[in-house]
């Protein structure tokens, strides 16, 4: 973590001390780090499971969605209701209510009867349960009204195949049960459920000992070996158990999703169409392949009635020949809207999570190619990535430009000289010249830099799509016709957005509505009046998991041993270092910046032109929502949340870091607020359902050997009746429950204070014995996978 963290690019100064503009509770993350390896060295958790849910707790508090970890016992479980919830406004106007989706269903949309909304949950009134939920379990989003929104029902995030928060994606154990009381007095009592990330074959877990090797030690069971499928009788018993669900094996799916899946069985005689209810039966224009699973993911709709087309993006993340037909399909759409007459534009980019960057930049030139976009972003600039890029593009600028190597780092975020000073829009000499640094804040950082579209090589391998050559609209053989204008004036279109737009998509957002002008509707958030920003997703531009980190640091490590530099050893071998598992673990490593600004988009308010309130009319027909928002914009302003309006910054060319002045201060995280609930002489309910670690025995010869916190103790820990030296946590007074597995303070135990063969209890004082320990033995898991998880949608009671 150490290593990651000071790639880092996500300010700390600013997390720990943000402008008024920035709408989450303040973190310092360092000193949090800090206070946690404190904590486990004064033994403050006593299990697993807390002190990586204090760990996930404080990543969570950067609302970065870039900042990721999947790893150990978190990584194995996320937790939902099996009701979907979604909230609504009767008319629009008035606040919204929450409503179970089943009753919204059976209701038909409000249209046979008016259900009784969610009055609370477990005896807490529902908008209060409901946001700390979401303060709890919603990531990586920058103000409490996408938090929210990330609880609701969503027909973007269904296409997908994504769950909300509430239905299945939730992190924190909330508890085994759930109750929902209606406003009509109606009670409904169900269980919390459990999704299991399929690990493929694990072996005979059998015990807490197996759980902990195999999903927080990466060790398989010593009986089972990934290897020999074929001849070992346990792994074809594990596998055939795997494969053994049958096909007709009945299950619940959610009443959105029957929907849906009726519709698809409809419609039939399309190409391609998303299937869903709340999309139009045959888009008017599809990308091929149309999908989640397929690869296609754009959709285009004519409104011919109403003169409006819409244009469906709910994501960048695009691939090899698909980025092609990703931008083909965005040209064919604007060429038959625009020969249909459709003069104006509605882009939806609800529950877009982002993806290529330059894909995004390709969409947003064939908008507007007469306007080069800045995209300006930069490194958080420190000595380990100083070594790493002067090493990467000293090696890269002595490579023929023809050689395989090259090509592999042409796009490295280590080499300097294919990106473009942005002070002087010329690409940098050098590293140096890159490197700088530039210090804001108490942070230092590299020089402001722009992708080098002209290089079609550089964009080619920056994609990862050398065989197609994909190449951005506009720029190198991929020009656009000489003083080509816009084909829609930017008054004639809206960007429709739930707020829920990270990374990529925030970087078209950005460029839309900052540097062209468009307009922006978001829809949903608390109920409540008043404002609400778009994109309020990761704002940052790069995303970067530690496998590439791993690899670059390995990298430079082997040229700096070949040129036998001193400076080969600057950082720790982290994969050997590294003790726990980790499936997928990221950083931000570039914020991105306007041009002249020094503060990064993350932290700027970014008001949207005009919010609205999901309707029954409305949120699972999208025709109606296109054309709501399309009525909010250009006919009918009254359909706004009141109060929402005047808030947007781009007609005035200006950052908002000041945010508005009626807002009061969201606070500040902490880490003892995070671990403020923990009491290692207490043996709670919430404990007891809680997974507990299965410590390792870490040998000794004298207290020097062990950590702060702990002494060298002669014991017979572990069911071992031979007394040995290990390391223990020190405890008081006598009996107390010290650790999991039910350990009790001992005062019996000698201590080996200072010499490998004198030792003697110390009177009054007690350590904290090991129970029982997880043997270090079995095979490793392969390491760490570099694909993200998001949770699947609740299709079975459990």
């Amino acid at each position: 973590m150490s290593v990651s963290q000071a790639f880092l690019s996500t300010p700390p100064s600013h997390l720990k001390n943000p402008p008024s503009s920035y709408r989450q509770p303040s973190v310092d993350l360092l000193g949090g780090l800090n206070a946690l390896q404190e904590g486990i060295q004064n033994g403050i958790f006593p299990n697993e499971y807390e002190f990586e849910a204090a760990l996930q707790a404080l990543l969570y508090a950067t609302h970065d969605a870039h900042i990721e970890l999947f790893a150990g016992a978190l990584a194995v479980f996320s937790f939902g209701s099996a009701y979907e919830i979604v909230s609504l406004s009767i008319d629009g106007i008035q606040i919204p209510k929450v409503y179970l989706v089943d009753d919204f269903v059976s209701s038909n949309s409000f249209t046979d009867y008016i259900p009784s909304a969610i009055a609370s949950i477990n005896g807490v009134d529902t908008v209060t349960y409901l946001t700390d939920f979401a303060s709890n379990n919603s990531y990586g989003t920058l103000e409490p009204h996408a938090d929210w929104n990330q609880l609701m029902l969503s027909a973007a995030q269904d296409i997908q195949g994504f769950a909300s928060v509430f239905n299945g994606g939730a992190t924190f154990y909330p508890g085994d049960t759930i109750t929902f009381t209606l406003e009509n007095g109606t009670q409904i009592n169900d269980t919390f459920l459990g999704v299991y990330y399929s690990q493929g074959n694990t072996g005979p877990l059998e015990t807490g000992g197996d759980f902990y090797n195999f999903f927080v030690l990466g060790f398989y069971p010593d009986s089972f070996d990934p290897d020999l499928i074929d001849d070992n009788t346990v792994n074809i018993t594990a596998s055939a158990a795997s494969s053994a669900a049958p096909s007709s094996a009945p299950s619940s799916t959610s009443a959105a999703a029957a929907a849906s899946s009726s519709v698809a069985s409809s419609s039939a005689t399309c190409t391609e169409s998303w299937g869903s209810a709340a999309y139009p039966d045959c888009p008017d224009v599809a990308q091929p392949d149309l999908g989640a699973e397929d690869g296609g993911v754009v959709s285009g709709y004519f409104l011919n009635d109403t003169g409006i087309s819409v244009l469906s993006i709910p994501s960048f993340d695009e691939y090899n020949n698909t980025l092609n037909t990703f931008s083909s399909t965005v040209a064919e759409f604007i060429t038959r809207s625009r020969a249909a007459n459709l003069n104006k534009l509605v882009i939806d980019l609800q529950s877009n999570a982002g993806g290529q960057p330059l894909l995004a930049i390709d969409t947003f030139k064939r908008f507007f190619p007469n306007i080069d976009p800045f995209g300006g972003s930069r490194l958080r600039a420190h000595y380990a990535a100083d070594v790493i890029g002067q090493t990467t593009t000293t090696y890269f600028q002595s490579l023929n430009s023809t050689s395989d190597g090259f090509i592999d780092l042409i796009s490295s975020e280590w080499v300097a000289t294919e990106r473009i000073d942005a002070n002087t829009s010329r690409t940098f000499d050098s590293w140096a010249e890159f490197f700088g640094p530039q210090e804001y804040n108490g942070d230092k950082f590299t020089t402001t830099q722009r992708y080098n579209l002209s290089n079609e090589l550089f964009v080619e391998a920056a994609v990862g799509d050398i065989v197609d050559g994909f190449v951005v609209y506009g720029y190198g053989n991929n020009t656009a016709p000489p003083n080509a204008a816009p084909p829609y004036a930017a008054e004639d279109i809206i960007i429709l957005s739930d707020a829920l737009c990270d990374s990529a998509c925030a970087l078209f957002m950005e460029m839309m509505h900052h540097e062209a002008g468009v307009r922006v509707v978001v829809a949903g958030g608390k109920p409540s009046l008043g404002p609400m920003q778009a994109p309020s997703g990761s704002r940052g531009a790069l995303i970067y998991n530690t496998y590439q980190l791993d690899s670059d640091i390995t990298f430079t490590q082997t040229v700096l041993q070949d040129q036998g530099s001193p400076n080969a050893t600057f950082l720790p071998n982290r994969t050997t270092a590294l003790e726990v598992y980790v499936t997928f673990a990221s950083i931000n490593l570039r914020d991105e910046v306007r041009r002249g600004e020094t503060i990064p988009l993350q932290f700027a308010y970014e008001a949207a032109d005009c919010r609205i309130f999901y309707t029954p009319q409305t949120v699972y027909n999208y025709t109606a929502l296109w054309q709501y928002a399309a009525d909010a914009i250009w006919t009918n302003s009254t359909l706004c949340v009141a109060g929402s309006t005047g808030f947007a910054t781009a007609d005035t060319n200006q950052t908002d870091f000041i945010g508005p002045s009626n807002f009061s201060s969201p606070g500040t995280i902490t880490v003892e607020n995070i671990t403020a609930h923990l009491n290692a002489s207490s043996d709670n309910q919430l404990e007891d359902v809680k997974i507990s670690s299965v410590p390792f025995q870490t040998p000794c010869s004298v207290t020097a050997d062990c950590l702060t916190g702990q002494v060298c103790a002669l014991t017979t820990s572990c069911g071992i009746s031979v007394p040995a030296k290990q390391c223990l946590s020190t405890c008081e007074p006598e009996g107390l429950h010290c650790g999991p597995n039910g350990a009790t303070c001992r005062f019996d135990v000698p201590f080996c204070s200072t010499s490998g063969t004198d030792c003697s209890i110390l009177p009054g004082s007690g350590v904290c014995p090991l129970v029982s320990c997880g043997p270090q033995s079995g095979k490793a898991r392969a390491g760490t996978t570099p694909a993200k998880i998001k949770p699947k949608k609740l299709v079975r009671r459990i």
